[in-house]
């Protein structure tokens, strides 16, 4: 047992160090960024769009129901917003005010905190559009009969939980290619510094 632990050991040390490709990592970074504007421009555009087209549509004045369904729907896409406002990555941070350690920690604290709203937040953003549709819904089709309410209840479920769900997992997927492999190069790169 202790020569196969001194054989591992051996070839462990013989292996030669990963370098880092910096121009794969700025590259890397600039495709991230260049996505993130495009999906923010999009986002400040649709949401203010969307929020205003909901409110001019529906009878929220003459439902507390609906414009409590509209509040909530409201609520979610600003919220989704500003989460990706706060985890926009920039190539340019490190001019003046960053050293270049601090410049990473701040980049790989973006990139995770955008890792994390696929992962996690837009579950919450998910059930939170459902609440607001479902209430809305009810209120809207209270002239139909109790079985045909409930079967739009759950088709509408079953159909925006499950194609948010795919898009979740499709995110996270495009993440887990995209982004890890930045995240652990910048934290290699942190790493190499601190020995």
């Amino acid at each position: 047992m202790e020569n196969n632990f001194e054989d591992m050991q051996k070839l462990w040390q013989a292996q030669k160090p990963v370098e880092f490709d910096l121009t794969g990592l700025i590259s890397g970074l600039k495709k991230t960024e260049a996505k993130q504007k495009r999906e923010l421009i999009s986002m400040l555009i649709i949401t203010p769009l969307t929020i205003g087209f909901l409110f001019w549509s529906m009878p929220w004045k003459e439902s507390r129901g609906i414009e409590i369904s509209l509040y909530i729907i409201a609520f979610a896409m600003i919220w989704v917003l500003v989460m990706a406002l706060r985890s926009k990555v920039s190539k340019n941070d490190s001019s003046e005010r960053f050293s270049n350690e601090d410049y990473l920690k701040t980049q790989i604290k973006k990139l995770h905190f955008r890792y994390e709203i696929a992962k996690k937040y837009m579950h919450g953003y998910t059930f939170l559009l459902l609440l607001a549709l479902n209430i809305c819904y009810y209120i809207l089709l209270e002239p139909l009969s109790a079985i045909s309410r409930i079967g739009i209840h759950l088709a509408l479920t079953l159909i925006v939980g499950g194609f948010m769900f795919w898009q979740i997992k499709k995110k996270v997927k495009k993440y887990d290619k995209e982004l890890k492999p930045l995240i652990h190069q910048m934290e290699g790169m942190l790493e190499r510094k601190v020995d």
